[in-house]
């Protein structure tokens, strides 16, 4: 039953594709379509050579038929057959008519390819005249009057096919023998929205995702439904499915949507370019987790749209707990789900950078779900992976090739900082891991000050990240009132951090000097250059002197261990007395210095172990007001209005730059421009995408 295609090459010859690409229409209701849905496709889809074997051999069908199909009419034939089955697919799912539902899955793969292909070629709006029928086609009459009916809720036809689209995501259950429906559901869905990759500047003009911001009553229950297969559907996608019949029905899914746009987009590039480009020979594997986690970032991250709430977004950020009990009834609550399953999926999959994206959008727009993270006594479960991704993004040779985990790791680090609970429960938790250095013992809080110093000491001799520098900072000021207990390491780590970034200081001052006295005209990039370097490092002086002054003048008695290496370099804040910048910062420290090296030196004790007992005793009896107190540190997101709309733009190019050559890389380097002007905090995520995520989180976008 059906056609077999065994080989790449022998998908020129098929005679269905030869005939559904020609000049000759075909009816929607000639039995030509179930033919044609009920084909066999033996390849190894996970090959990058054949993937590219596969769409060098298509290139000339889909050629042939977008010429073709004005005249045809058969691609509105196509989408009418589709539009007619997806009405019989509740029934179908009810009697478990595998074949049907099969038949039905390969129409999306068909048309899923036809959309990649059509959307760089056509307008939009010559794209969405391409689903209306022409008047004279010869379809079948039963049912039209129906048919007329149905259509009055949609403006177009290309309106209808994708509200059926979404009524499979919805309405259908998701079991082994639909799942790949609802995987090719989605996938088209993703390509649906993707114009604007093929377009010479980003724009919200986008047909089908104005069509989707339209349908507000579907909104809650779409993005509950993306939620849920998030959390329920993690198995790899089947490659093959098989009837147990005497006439075996063989689908080995074609390639991914991830393909799909490679191998689409790459068909007119060289093709040593492209993989020199991905660097790898296999595509990963796929789960509707990932591609529903695609989708639901694609939607939720516009603020507003044509000037509209965006429902989808208003709906994430107005879910609650289906587990909390509650005696009111909020008119505001979009739908209810699991946040234990949900904190559990995060926990699993932190390490994933869309994981990792939805956390944040998750966090910094959910108060509810914040609160519900803060309060989890596993907590180590999700901050242990999100630091440990911190730790190897910026430990890489490349941090380029790292840093989607590295921004997105900092910033969900500096929301949860803001809670003054968690900076002081996560130092009541020991951790064992730590890969530089075994260490004996070390809580959840010291580990974080690790990592957040070493990211900071790496960009300050090497990388010169700003906005990795600032946020960094800033998770270390929110923690360090709640300091406590840090062991020797730790400390020694904090004062290693000043000290690096004082000698860096002095010798940028000193360059400039020494250019001033040469009477050397800088460029005017190269000495603003400076400058900033100088400013940057001032602020991270100060900022580690406000923390050294939060943590004694909060936790003194409790961090012997940093008493003792400001002692042991006590030379170090010598310098900082008469520089106008930190003058009023080391006061307390000296204050504490002065104290306790007077102690020391009347116990006439010389072993490391007895000056730490020495400290320690005579830190619980410091009196707590003798230190001068100044205002609490606090770093919290600045939330710009258009934060989320740029957002999304990273998203979007992150779900659709799939695998393409350095010369169709123009709106990329566009959208990278507008971040060297980005200075808030939420638009550092685009960082991530213009650098690397073009390869890794679109790795993960969309594929069967």
């Amino acid at each position: 039953m059906g056609t077999v295609i065994s080989t790449e090459s022998s998908i020129k010859e098929n005679e269905l594709l030869v005939r559904l690409s020609g000049k000759e229409p075909i009816s929607d209701n000639d039995p030509f379509w179930n033919k044609l849905f009920s084909f066999n496709f033996t390849i190894d889809e996970t090959k990058r050579v054949n993937q590219k074997q596969f769409y060098d051999d298509l290139k000339e069908l889909f050629e042939f038929f977008l010429f073709n199909a004005p005249t045809s009419g058969n691609f509105a034939s196509l989408i009418k057959v589709f539009l007619r089955r997806s009405t019989e697919l509740d029934i179908s799912i009810k009697c478990d008519n595998k074949i049907f539902i099969w038949q039905s899955t390969n129409s999306l793969i068909i048309l899923r390819y036809l959309f990649t292909f059509f959307l760089q070629r056509l307008s939009q709006s010559e794209f969405a005249h391409q689903f209306e029928s022409k008047p004279n086609d010869t379809g079948s009459e039963d049912g039209s009057e129906i048919q007329e009916e149905d259509d009055e809720e949609f403006s177009s036809v290309a309106e209808k096919f994708l509200a059926n689209l979404i009524n499979i995501v919805t309405t259908l259950p998701v079991n082994p023998s639909t799942v790949s429906l609802h995987a090719e559901a989605v996938r088209c869905i993703l390509v649906l929205l993707s114009p604007q990759m093929f377009e010479e500047f980003v724009s919200e003009n986008v047909f089908f995702l104005k069509s989707l911001m339209k349908m507000t009553n579907k909104a809650n229950n779409l993005t509950k439904t993306l939620l849920t297969n998030i959390i329920e559907q993690k198995e790899i996608l089947p490659t093959e499915i098989k009837e147990e019949q005497a006439e075996s029905l063989v689908l080995s899914l074609a390639s991914s949507l991830w393909s799909s746009f490679a191998r689409t987009v790459s068909l007119e590039t060289p093709s040593e370019e492209s993989e020199d480009e991905l660097g790898v020979d296999v595509y990963p594997k796929q789960t509707l987790s990932l591609l529903s986690s695609n989708l639901l970032l694609t939607l939720v991250c516009y603020n507003r749209f044509d000037g509209d709430v965006n429902a989808f977004r208003l709906a994430i950020e107005k879910c609650q707990n289906s587990q909390e009990v509650s005696s009111l009834v909020s008119p505001d609550i979009s739908f209810r789900i699991d946040f234990s399953d949900l904190y559990s999926h995060f926990c699993d999959s932190a390490t994933e950078p869309i994981s990792m994206l939805l956390l944040y959008v998750l966090i910094h727009r959910n108060s509810g779900f914040k609160n519900f993270v803060l309060a989890r006594i596993n907590l180590e479960s999700l901050v242990l992976p999100i630091v440990k991704a911190l730790n190897e993004g910026i430990s890489a040779q490349s941090f380029k090739s790292s840093c989607r985990h590295t921004y997105l790791s900092m910033i969900v680090l500096l929301i949860l900082s803001e809670d003054s609970f968690f900076c002081k429960i996560v130092h009541e938790t020991n951790i064992d891991w730590y890969q530089d250095k075994m260490l004996q013992e070390i809580s959840l809080g010291g580990l974080i000050i690790l990592v957040c110093v070493k990211t900071v000491h790496l960009n300050t001799v090497k990388m010169r990240d700003r906005y990795l520098h600032q946020n960094c900072l800033a998770a270390l000021a929110n923690m360090s009132s709640g300091f406590r207990d840090l062991s020797t390491f730790v400390c020694q780590k904090i004062i290693g951090l000043l000290e690096t970034m004082t000698r860096r200081h002095s010798k940028l001052i000193q360059m400039m000097r020494d250019n001033a006295e040469d009477c050397e005209d800088l460029e005017d990039s190269q000495g603003f250059d400076l400058h900033q370097d100088i400013s940057a490092l001032e602020e991270g002086i100060r900022t580690i002197l406000e923390m050294i002054n939060a943590c004694l003048t909060n936790n003194l008695r409790h961090n012997p261990h940093l008493i003792y290496a400001i002692l042991y370099n006590r030379q170090l804040f010598e310098q900082f007395h008469n520089h106008p910048m930190f003058q009023d910062l080391v006061w307390n420290i000296y204050l504490v210095i002065n104290h306790f090296a007077n102690l020391v030196q009347e116990a006439k004790v010389e072993s490391v172990d007895a000056v730490h007992n020495t400290i320690a005793k005579a830190a619980l009896q410091w009196p707590t007001d003798r230190l001068k107190r100044f205002p609490d540190l606090k770093f919290i997101p600045m939330k710009a209005a258009d934060d989320l709309r740029f957002f999304h733009r990273f998203n979007s190019f992150a779900a659709f730059l799939v695998g393409i050559s350095l010369n169709s890389l123009l709106i990329f380097f566009i959208i990278r421009s507008r971040v060297e002007e980005v200075k808030q905090y939420g638009k550092i995520l685009l960082q991530i995408a213009v650098i690397d995520s073009a390869y890794s989180f679109i790795t993960t976008a969309v594929q069967p």
